[in-house]
């Protein structure tokens, strides 16, 4: 905690005393992450090779907001370095007044409230990193002993553990501990499995990602039958993420819709437009035990709290960070991390199992190309879809190579289109009637 504690002195000091009036400050906030994370990794089946050798690293670093006595504001990211002194630190004061900015809605810093009961570390990662690191070095070893024999195999595990510090001149102050487990592994680039959470990966779950994935390889092994235009089509849970990620997140931002930079208004919202099908719902929820995007507060020092972004199609409010929230006259909501955090939900939902036994004509989209480049705002995407698994009478039979082409909008709006869940994944597999051909 030394880097928490010279920001906590250093800002204290220039609030109450600075040695140059025009350096004084009227409020600040402070976030610090420490870190501790082991990794190792498998290129081309070798483990820990000169690309992917076991390491562990310690860091300390985080970021900083600024309100100055004139009412302007500085942010600046922050790590702990081996050398830094009193000295530095007011080079660095003079370095972030230079580059202040006026923004009377970001000048303001919440007052404490009380935070939640969330489960975001897991004691087995701690003991990982305290020595106690053969679990992880087991599981490489056997992915290499049960990867499928041909296949070349890249993957990764990683866990972490550390500490999170929010301190904020209106009197918060908060440390707690945060863990982390994800690994991936994948087979001659063409199908992978991976496990991002807060906690250990259990023993059934990577016997059942592990299962699926090998069997998945084999079906990429034969060629199926093409596409027809009336082929159902597929995401996979994976493939839901990045499309939220690229179509619902940047449009759920507050101050996009403010600006009129969104595919919905302020007014839509204020309207509760509906713009979804009724049975589809979307909630940030911090709130969930030992997921990846779960908290107890945000970098502004606003507590976790479960947010309903669409209730039954309909919007009800975008996230709002504080400056959002204090243009938007209402107060801040929780934060995605990205698309975890983020969850698509269905009022009917059947299991991935049962959903695969029912499709007659199907193919299952694994990864796309391009996602990034696509009109966020628009909603429409055109997209290859090489190494996809054909579906048959509820079996997966083997590999096209597809084209895509819609609107996640529209999808989420079709009558047609169900989720199904599997307990390995976060997000849904999504069943959309999307245009597809052969690619």
């Amino acid at each position: 905690m030394k880097l928490v504690a010279q920001l906590e002195e250093l800002f204290y000091q220039f609030q109450t005393a600075p040695q140059d009036e025009a350096l004084r400050l009227s409020a600040w906030r402070i976030l610090v992450n420490e870190s501790q994370v082991i990794s190792l990794g498998i290129k081309d089946n070798s483990p820990g090779g000169v690309y992917t050798p076991p390491s562990y690293r310690q860091r300390e670093s985080g970021e900083v907001f600024l309100v100055w006595s004139d009412g302007t504001c500085s942010e600046a990211s922050v790590q702990l370095h081996p050398h830094t002194s009193s000295e530095f630190w007011i080079e660095e004061m003079k370095h972030w007044k230079q580059a202040s900015y006026t923004d009377p809605d970001a000048a303001h810093i919440p007052a404490p409230e009380p935070l939640p009961l969330v489960a975001v570390e897991d004691e087995a990662l701690r003991k990982i990193i305290e020595g106690d690191d053969e679990v992880l070095f087991d599981l490489a070893k056997q992915w290499l002993q049960e990867k499928p024999e041909k296949a070349k195999m890249q993957g990764s595990i990683q866990a972490a553990w550390g500490y999170r510090n929010v301190r904020t001149s209106s009197g918060l102050a908060v440390t707690y501990q945060q863990s982390q487990f994800v690994s991936w592994f994948s087979f001659d680039s063409l199908v992978g499995g991976g496990f991002a959470k807060r906690r250990l990966i259990r023993p059934e779950e990577q016997k059942k990602l592990w299962n699926q994935t090998v069997q998945r390889y084999e079906a990429m092994n034969k060629e199926a039958a093409d596409v027809t235009p009336e082929t159902q089509v597929i995401f996979a849970p994976a493939l839901t993420g990045e499309f939220l990620g690229q179509f619902i997140v940047p449009n759920f931002s507050g101050e996009r819709v403010m600006e009129g930079q969104g595919a919905f208004s302020q007014d839509n919202f204020q309207k509760h437009k509906e713009v979804f099908h009724p049975q589809c719902s979307l909630t940030i929820d911090p709130l969930r035990p030992l997921e990846l995007g779960s908290y107890l507060v945000t970098s502004e020092g606003v507590p976790a709290k479960r947010t309903s972004l669409v209730q039954e199609g309909k919007l009800q409010t975008p996230f709002l960070r504080v400056k959002d929230s204090v243009r938007w006259g209402l107060k801040p909501t929780g934060l995605p991390q990205g698309a975890s955090g983020l969850y698509l939900e269905y009022s009917v939902e059947d299991s991935w199992d049962k959903i695969l036994s029912t499709v007659e004509d199907g193919v299952l989209i694994l990864s796309v190309l391009g996602l990034h480049t696509q009109d966020a705002v628009a909603g429409s995407y055109s997209l290859s879809a090489p190494h996809s698994l054909r579906i048959l009478k509820g079996q997966i039979v083997g590999k096209v190579d597809v084209k895509l082409s819609g609107n996640f909008f529209r999808d989420l709006a079709a009558a047609t289109t169900k989720a199904a869940r599997s307990d390995l994944s976060l997000h849904p597999y999504l069943l959309l009637k999307t245009g597809v051909q052969k690619l």
